[in-house]
């Protein structure tokens, strides 16, 4: 029977505040489609401010509320400057951190999980989430190798809580051991992961969650992520248009024709001129030059209609 769930894929909406923190947005720019223009690239980081949330107006024209999953993409002209390809990749950020150590809760031995210490989370907002029970609940961890080397497995934070250590001394030892229990008060962070136990037919086969000092990187998981292929180009539908159906003005005194757009405001300007033998006099060329640098304005054609 229909349980009533028609989707899977939930709209989100990230404050602006804490877009910086959560979305990383970065852009390569190629010449061309060659293979050494392509060979070269190398993306930049773009600040994620150049992402808006997009508002829904009222029938009065107010702003009512943010539409959730939406947002504006507004480019910087001082890096989308020049005309060729541009990747732009915006992608859920990731927030480098280090494993304080592997435990168990010791009221429930069962449950095993990786401990943070928030304290030395350098981003401001993803350290209030940890800080914050169940505040990284659907963060994905991805752990590095001793040689900074991304692992080919993930796990998924299923819970966090605050946490303090309990000291467990065996009999048979001088070394501490430690095992952990809710404390709202600690820095440290209890997270549980899935998958963390072992499955019921291979009891011994314990999924590995890390290890303590190892080096992961915490990503949420709000959105996809999201690869936008731009081209600029000089000229597009509507320029082509201005140049084929444009009103024109041919001063037969100078010898320049002017273009205008559907404003009648000069888009384009070129000087007519003919080339003749230094020697006959008889022509030999017809010149067209566009004038780039030194537009004539008194080319005006709404009073001269």
């Amino acid at each position: 029977m229909s349980n009533g769930v028609y989707g899977t894929n939930v709209p989100i909406y990230i404050e602006s505040g804490k877009l910086d923190s959560l979305v990383d947005v970065s852009y390569c720019y190629n010449e061309s489609r060659s293979y050494d223009s392509l060979s070269n690239s190398k993306f930049k980081h773009l600040d994620s401010a150049v992402l808006a949330p997009c508002e829904r107006s009222t029938d009065n024209g107010e702003a009512d509320k943010y539409v959730e999953g939406m947002y504006t993409l507004q480019l910087p002209l001082s890096d989308f400057n020049k005309k060729g390809f541009y990747t732009v990749y915006i992608k859920p950020m990731e927030c480098m951190t280090n494993i304080t150590d592997v435990g168990c809760l010791s009221a429930y031995s069962n449950v095993r999980g990786i401990i943070l210490d928030t304290s030395s989370i350098e981003d401001n907002v993803i350290k209030e989430m940890a800080r914050t029970n169940n505040g990284l609940v659907g963060f994905r961890v991805v752990y590095l190798d001793d040689n900074g080397n991304r692992e080919d497995y993930y796990r998924i934070v299923t819970s966090n809580n605050k946490c303090e250590p309990v000291i467990q001394a065996p009999s048979s030892s001088s070394d501490k051991t430690y095992t952990y229990r809710y404390d709202d008060s600690s820095s440290l962070t209890f997270l549980t992961l899935s998958p963390s136990s072992a499955p019921s037919f291979k009891s011994n086969a314990t999924p590995y969650i890390g290890k303590p000092t190892q080096t992961i990187l915490l990503a949420n998981t709000l959105f996809e992520p999201i690869q936008l292929d731009i081209e600029m180009t000089t000229h597009d539908a509507d320029t082509i248009s201005n140049m084929l159906e444009g009103s024109q003005l041919r001063d037969l005194d100078n010898g320049i024709v002017t273009t205008y757009n559907s404003n009648n405001e000069i888009y384009s300007q070129s000087e007519h001129y003919t080339l003749k033998d230094e020697y006959s006099g008889n022509p030999i060329y017809e010149v067209k030059k566009n004038k780039t640098d030194s537009i004539d304005f008194s080319q005006t054609i709404d009073d001269k209609l």
